[in-house]
């Protein structure tokens, strides 16, 4: 049956379902600590305790998970982004500087995490392009602390809504005291902003992440991968599968491997981009029609200023 739409399409719209993010670990072939990061996880079964994740046939780790008889979930606390970066980057050597121990089944466990699902090989599946692999948990560990969430190509954290909390329950009392938080004028300024350019970028046929992969390259020969996670908020888990697609598409040039990949635009990634770009300043100038030139370049000068100490803070 004829689809009526694209994988980019598909894959836009897939990115709007916030997950979680995990890493699974366990011995590969070599009998090596091994882990990746995923944020394909999900419960499966209560009665027997089942949890299931997938892995791409194509990934170099299948043949050791799918081999495994035991492996280990940990759902990420929301400050392990970099731990997720660290396991989602082929060639890295993923364990060093990680907090881990060696269980009794010699699977690698890290510490800190929001919880830990210990399981045992229940059953594995064929579903396309992937493998589905169902785990019997068989001891969990839950530290209750808040998850790392993954959306519309971004990190995030979780929070409660109470039901007291929910627009049909509030009265207009005018500003807030939350009114007065940069932190939340910042993030309802980014959200709203994107909303509306990200509209432009589907009209391109482009996806969100490869909007920010290819915006990062332009005006640069090149990026090396890490460089290139930590610009365009990108899910390291699945950024490999993402410039794969974009070489196939002419949109990039890759070489080397692994934390070594060079990422570098193509003429034709550049003439997509550039027209974006001049969107994007089209957008700007409407949002930013009040303030004089002075006060945009301060804008941006306290906006670098921003990030920059928030950067070198790890915050």
């Amino acid at each position: 049956m004829k689809k009526n739409f694209s994988p980019n399409e598909f894959r836009s719209a897939l990115s709007s379902f916030a997950t979680g993010v995990t890493i699974i670990t366990t011995q590969d072939l070599n009998e090596e600590p091994i882990g990746m990061t995923a944020s394909s996880f999900n419960s499966v079964s209560m009665d027997p305790p089942l949890v299931l994740w997938s892995i791409a046939k194509s990934a170099l780790s299948a043949p050791s998970f799918t081999d495994a008889t035991f492996f280990a979930v940990h759902v990420l606390a929301s400050d392990q982004a970099e731990i997720s970066n660290k396991f989602a980057i082929k060639g890295e050597d993923k364990f060093s500087n990680i907090n881990w121990v060696e269980d009794i089944n010699c699977v690698p466990i890290i510490k800190g995490v929001s919880s830990r699902f210990d399981c045992k090989t229940y059953a594995i599946h064929e579903g396309g392009d992937h493998w589905i692999i169902i785990g019997e948990v068989l001891t969990i560990e839950n530290n209750t602390k808040r998850g790392l969430v993954f959306s519309e190509g971004s990190y995030a954290t979780t929070s409660a809504i109470r039901p007291n909390d929910q627009p049909e329950n509030r009265l207009d009392t005018g500003t807030s005291l939350i009114d007065e938080l940069l932190i939340y004028q910042l993030a309802r300024a980014s959200r709203q902003v994107e909303n509306l350019f990200h509209k432009t970028v589907d009209e391109e046929e482009l996806t969100i992440p490869e909007w920010r992969i290819l915006a990062s390259l332009y005006g640069n020969s090149s990026r090396i991968l890490p460089d290139l996670c930590a610009r365009t908020f990108v899910d390291p888990s699945a950024i490999i599968d993402i410039l794969n697609r974009m070489y196939k598409d002419n949109l990039c040039a890759l070489s080397g491997s692994g934390s070594e990949m060079v990422i570098t635009g193509t003429g034709n990634g550049m003439k997509r981009v550039a027209n974006l770009f001049d969107a994007a300043r089209n957008q700007e100038d409407k949002i930013l029609e009040e303030m004089n030139e002075i006060e945009r370049v301060s804008l941006i000068k306290q906006l670098k200023s921003i990030i920059k100490n928030t950067d070198s803070q790890n915050l």
